[in-house]
C-alpha cells in the first residue's frame, strides 16, 4: 500500500500541532508520512519573544545570545528524534508554488514535495501601511532576529550610558496590542532597575505606546483595559491613544493626534509591533483568498472549492459564525484549529463526515506587564499581579509539554524561566 502523503507548508503552532495530532491519529491513518516545511530551522514561541528583546540588557548579545535563545525555540532537525515519531519528517525551505492540478508544491531549490493533503499554515508578516519610513527606520519584533536586533540597540544605549557617551534614550513603541504593550512595560521594568540600583537617571529615559485605536489591547475587556492603563502609568509609560504615526525619519517620528494636530516628536528607538498583512506569495498559489490575500476556509478549514487542501492559523480567514468577527491571530487559536484539521484528514481516509469548528466567542488571555505582574483574562474574571504572571508562567510550560516529553519540555521552560526572570 501507498503512504497516504500529507504535507504541512509551515511549522508554527498550527502547523507543527497538525504534524504532532496526525501522529496520534497513526492507527486510523495507517500508511501514511507527514512533511513539514518551513524556511527556518527551529520552531519560535512567540510569546516569548519580548523576553529576548528586553533580557539581560546589561550584557552583549555575543555573552547572552544562547541563553536567551534557549528559552523560546528547538531545532527541527532536533526535535523530529526528540519526539520519536517516525512518521514525520522536516525539509528546510521556502514554497515557490502549488500546483492543485498534480497535488505537489515546488520549494525554491526546484525540490518538488507530492502531496495527497495539503496544510497550509504559513502564518503572516508584518504590514507597515504604506507609512513613510516604517520598512527603512522602525524595528519589527516578529522574529528571533528581530528581538536580537532590538536588544543589541538597547544594550548599545545601556553601555554608551555608563561610558558616558549618551545621555537620553526615548523609545517610542507603536502598536497597542499585547506585543507593543508587554514590550514596552518589560523594557520600562528593566529601567525601572537600573534606576533603582542608580546606574540610570529617571529623567534619562523615556517610553511612549502609540496606538492608533481608542485604547489600547482592544480585543480585552474595558476592566483589563483599565488595569492595563494603570500598569503602565505605574510604569512611567507615556500612552497615546487615537494617535496615527504619520512618518518616521532617523531620530524621529511624526504623530497625529485625535484632533488632526500633527506634531514631531524626537526618538531614538522605534518598535513597531502595529500590523499583519497575509503573506504575498500566497496570492500566487492559486488557493481562494479574500481582499486581504488570507485563504477563505469552510467550517471544516477546507479552503474553498477544493478537497484536499487546508488553511489554519493567522493566514486563514475563518470568521465566527455569530459574531462574524475574524478569528483572533492567537497562537491557541491555531492549536484548536489543527486538532480539527487532523481529525478530518483520518475521517475523509475512513469515509466518514468532517467535523465543523465554532471557535469560542471569548478567549482566555495572559499579558506579561512587566516583571512578576500580569493579567490573565478569563472572560468573567480575572487575576492580577503575581497570579496573573504564574498563570502565564503555567500556560508556557503547558505548551512545551504538548509538544515535547515530559523531560525536554521541563528543561526549555526551566531554561527560559531562568534566564528572564532576571528581570523580573
Amino acid at each position: 500500500m501507498d503512504s497516504h502523503k500529507i504535507v504541512i507548508i509551515g511549522a508554527g503552532f498550527g502547523g507543527l500541532r497538525v504534524a504532532l495530532e496526525l501522529a496520534k491519529r497513526n492507527a486510523r491513518l495507517k500508511a501514511f508520512e507527514v512533511t513539514l516545511i518551513d524556511p527556518r530551522p527551529e520552531h519560535l514561541y512567540t510569546p516569548l519573544l519580548y523576553e529576548v528583546s528586553s533580557g539581560d540588557l546589561e550584557l552583549s548579545s555575543d555573552a547572552c545570545v544562547g541563553e536567551l535563545q534557549s528559552g523560546v525555540c528547538v531545532r527541527y532537525d532536533a526535535f523530529v528524534n526528540i519526539v520519536k515519531k517516525r512518521h514525520i519528517r522536516f525539509v528546510r525551505g521556502s514554497v515557490k508554488t502549488v500546483d492543485a492540478a498534480a497535488q505537489s508544491v515546488t520549494l525554491a531549490s526546484g525540490e518538488t514535495v507530492p502531496y495527497d493533503d495539503l496544510v497550509v499554515a504559513v502564518g503572516v508578516e508584518t504590514a507597515t501601511y504604506g507609512i513613510p519610513g516604517v520598512a527603512e527606520h522602525a524595528m519589527p519584533m516578529k522574529t528571533l532576529e528581530d528581538a536580537f536586533a532590538i536588544r543589541e540597540r538597547a544594550f548599545g544605549f545601556v553601555r554608551a550610558y555608563k561610558d558616558g557617551k549618551e545621555k537620553h534614550l526615548s523609545i517610542l513603541v507603536v502598536g497597542g496590542g499585547a506585543n507593543g504593550t508587554e514590550f514596552a512595560a518589560e523594557t520600562a521594568n528593566f529601567f525601572h532597575r537600573l534606576i533603582a540600583e542608580g546606574t540610570l537617571l529617571h529623567s534619562d529615559c523615556d517610553i511612549s505606546l502609540v496606538e492608533a485605536g481608542p485604547d489600547i489591547l482592544s480585543m480585552f475587556s474595558a476592566s483589563v483595559r483599565n488595569r492595563a492603563r494603570e500598569r503602565l502609568r505605574a510604569l512611567g509609560i507615556n500612552v497615546l491613544a487615537a494617535t496615527k504615526l504619520k512618518s518616521v525619519e532617523a531620530g524621529a517620528v511624526m504623530l497625529e493626534s485625535a484632533d488632526g494636530t500633527t506634531a514631531r516628536h524626537e526618538t531614538d528607538v522605534v518598535v513597531w509591533t502595529a500590523g499583519i498583512k497575509a503573506l504575498d506569495v500566497v496570492r500566487t498559489w492559486g488557493l481562494p483568498v479574500d481582499e486581504r490575500g488570507f485563504i477563505n476556509v469552510t467550517p471544516t478549514f477546507l479552503a474553498e472549492g477544493t478537497k484536499n487542501v487546508y488553511a489554519i492559523g493567522d493566514c486563514a480567514s475563518f470568521a465566527h459564525p455569530k459574531t462574524k468577527k475574524r478569528v483572533p491571530a492567537l497562537a491557541q487559536a491555531a492549536v484548536k484549529e489543527a486538532g480539527i484539521v487532523a481529525e478530518n484528514i483520518a475521517r475523509t481516509l475512513e469515509r466518514k463526515l468532517p467535523v465543523s469548528w465554532t471557535p469560542p466567542e471569548r478567549w482566555i488571555t495572559v499579558v506579561p506587564m512587566g516583571g512578576a505582574y500580569a493579567i490573565a483574562d478569563f472572560g468573567w474574571f480575572h487575576l492580577t499581579g503575581t497570579l496573573g504572571y504564574l498563570v502565564r508562567k503555567a500556560a508556557d510550560l503547558q505548551y512545551f509539554l504538548s509538544i515535547l516529553p515530559f523531560k525536554e519540555a521541563w528543561k526549555l521552560w526551566s531554561s527560559g524561566a531562568r534566564v528572564y526572570r532576571k528581570n523580573d
